[in-house]
C-alpha cells in the first residue's frame, strides 16, 4: 500500500505499540505521520515514539520544509526510538525559493501600486473635483442648518402666538371670574336690602305719624330717632345702600316712577314735586325705585 506517494514499509516495532489495542496493523510510516501532524489534544492519546527514518519520512510525506524534516531528525537521533518534542513550533520553517521571490515580487508590486495611487491622489484634476465635493456636501449641510433654523423659527412664532392667545384667555377668565363674584356679592346684598326695605317704610311711616305732645313721647321720639339712624348707617355704610333724590330733580325712568303728574308753581315741568315712597341703589345698581309726582308745570 501507499500513502501520500510515500512507500510504506515496516521499518521497527516501536512503531506498531501505540495504541496496541486499536493501532495494530498501523505501520511506521503512519504512525509517525500521525505524530508528526497531530495535534496537542491527540497526541496526548498517543505515545509519542519514533525512530529516526519514520520520522524523516513522515516529515517528507506532509510536506515539512527541510529544516523541520532535520530538526525533528535530529530530535530523534540515529539510535533508534525516543520521545519526539514538540519542535515545530520552535523552529520556523524556511520559505522556498520560489516563494521568497514570489513575495519579493509582490511586495513590490504593492509598493508600486501604493505610489501611483498617492501620485494619481495628487494630481490637481483628483484635487480639484474632490474640492467640488467637498464644497456640495457644505452646501447641503448649510442648506439642512438654514432649513432648520426656519422651521424653529416659525415653530417659535406659532406657541410665541398661542403663548399670547392663552395668557389674554386667562386674564379675560380671571377677570370674568373677578367680575361674576362681585355680581354675585352684589345681587345678594340686594336680595338682603329688597327683602328689608318693606321693614324700614314701616319705620319711616311711624316715624312721620308720630307728634311728641310732651317730654315723655319727646323722649320716645328721640330714642327712635337713634335707632333708625344706626339701622340706616347699617344699611348705607355695612351693605352700601344709598337713596335716590326725588323731589327737585329732573323725572328718570331709570330712578323713578311716576304715580301721577299734576300742575307746580314751584317746579318745572318733568320735574319731581313729590316724593311718595323713596327709592333706593346698591353700588350703583338699582334695589327699588322711587315713587314720584312729576310737575306738569
Amino acid at each position: 500500500p501507499a500513502q501520500g506517494g510515500v512507500a510504506i514499509r515496516t521499518h521497527c516495532n516501536t512503531c506498531r505499540k501505540m495504541k496496541a489495542g486499536q493501532l495494530r496493523f498501523l505501520s511506521h510510516v503512519v504512525a509517525a505521520m500521525l505524530l508528526v501532524a497531530s495535534t496537542t489534544s491527540f497526541t496526548a492519546r498517543l505515545p509519542r515514539l519514533a525512530c529516526h527514518q519514520c520520522v524523516s519520512q513522515a516529515a517528507i510525506a506532509l510536506g515539512r520544509s527541510p529544516a523541520v524534516v532535520q530538526a525533528m531528525a535530529d530530535a530523534v537521533g540515529e539510535e533508534g526510538p525516543m520521545q519526539i518534542p514538540n519542535v515545530e513550533n520552535e523552529v520556523a520553517e524556511a520559505p522556498a525559493p520560489e516563494e521568497t521571490e514570489a513575495a519579493q515580487a509582490a511586495e513590490t508590486k504593492d509598493e508600486d501600486d501604493e505610489e501611483e495611487d498617492e501620485g494619481l491622489l495628487s494630481t490637481p484634476a483628483f484635487l480639484k473635483q474632490k474640492l467640488k465635493v467637498l464644497e456640495k456636501e457644505m452646501a447641503d449641510i448649510e442648506s439642512q442648518v438654514a432649513q432648520a433654523r426656519a422651521e424653529a423659527d416659525e415653530l417659535g412664532e406659532e406657541w410665541s402666538q398661542k403663548r399670547t392667545r392663552l395668557q389674554g384667555d386667562f386674564d379675560n377668565f380671571r377677570a370674568r371670574h373677578v367680575n361674576q363674584t362681585l355680581e354675585a356679592q352684589l345681587d345678594a346684598r340686594i336680595k338682603v336690602l329688597t327683602e328689608f326695605l318693606p321693614v324700614l317704610d314701616n319705620f319711616d311711616r311711624a316715624r312721620a305719624s308720630i307728634s311728641p305732645a310732651g317730654e315723655e313721647e319727646e323722649a320716645v321720639n328721640s330714642q327712635y330717632e337713634t335707632l333708625h339712624g344706626g339701622l340706616m348707617s347699617a344699611l348705607q355704610e355695612g351693605l352700601g345702600m344709598e337713596r335716590i333724590n326725588a323731589v327737585g330733580e329732573e323725572f328718570d325712568y331709570n330712578l323713578h316712577m311716576a304715580i301721577q303728574q299734576m300742575p307746580s308753581d314751584e317746579y318745572e315741568e318733568n320735574f319731581v314735586c313729590s316724593e311718595l315712597q323713596p327709592g333706593y341703589t346698591c353700588q350703583g345698581k338699582l334695589v327699588r325705585a322711587a315713587y314720584v309726582i312729576v310737575s306738569s308745570g
